[in-house]
């Protein structure tokens, strides 16, 4: 019985934390656009297997406006997860990149892209997207979730290889637990490009 209360109230705790959260995320955000995103033509770009980058994503788009498109796989990964690390692990060890259905960049001038972290670097899709395009001309934000550890540097750098852009702007790195501040942390970042 001891446990089951302990488990309730642990419950009810977190319950009221998500709440007050949410209430706080809305309070207190202001947003004035940077001006170099002023007149552009924006694309939120992001692939997200389990949604937290979706999340990040969309409020992202929320935010800055323009339209937004999912990263979506030709041949899907598996959905057990233990078969789809082992699978991942494999293919960044051989610098395989998996298919992906083309996105069209052509008409848009800034490119935000969203990806999860795998293994401390970005995920293989998102990879992919970067590899496949011309980002000639174009402004590049990223961004990038994460529940682990991230080597920051690292990541940065395979975005400049992987794009040869020479308009990267400064990364959001968002850490899964910090979700609930979300909208506060994606203005802070904006405004600070």
């Amino acid at each position: 019985m001891k446990f089951l209360l302990k488990g309730i109230l642990i419950l009810l705790f977190f319950l009221l934390i998500t709440t007050i959260c949410k209430i706080n995320e809305l309070k207190n955000v202001q947003y004035n656009q940077p001006e170099f995103l002023s007149d552009k033509k924006i694309l939120t770009v992001y692939y997200s297997n389990i949604g937290n980058t979706k999340n990040v994503a969309q409020n992202i788009n929320y935010i800055v406006g323009g339209d937004i498109k999912e990263i979506e796989l030709v041949e899907k990964y598996p959905n057990n997860i233990f078969t789809m690390s082992k699978l991942i692990r494999k293919q960044m060890k051989e610098g395989y990149l998996p298919r992906i259905k083309d996105i069209d960049i052509s008409n848009y001038d800034i490119i935000i892209v969203g990806s999860p972290i795998w293994n401390f670097s970005m995920s293989l899709p998102v990879k992919a997207f970067l590899k496949n395009n011309n980002f000639e001309n174009k402004t590049i934000i990223p961004f990038f979730t994460y529940s682990g550890v991230a080597k920051k540097n690292r990541i940065v750098e395979e975005t400049k290889k992987l794009t040869n852009s020479k308009n990267i702007k400064k990364p959001l790195f968002m850490f899964e637990n910090g979700i609930c501040l979300i909208k506060q942390q994606i203005i802070k970042w904006i405004n600070n490009i």
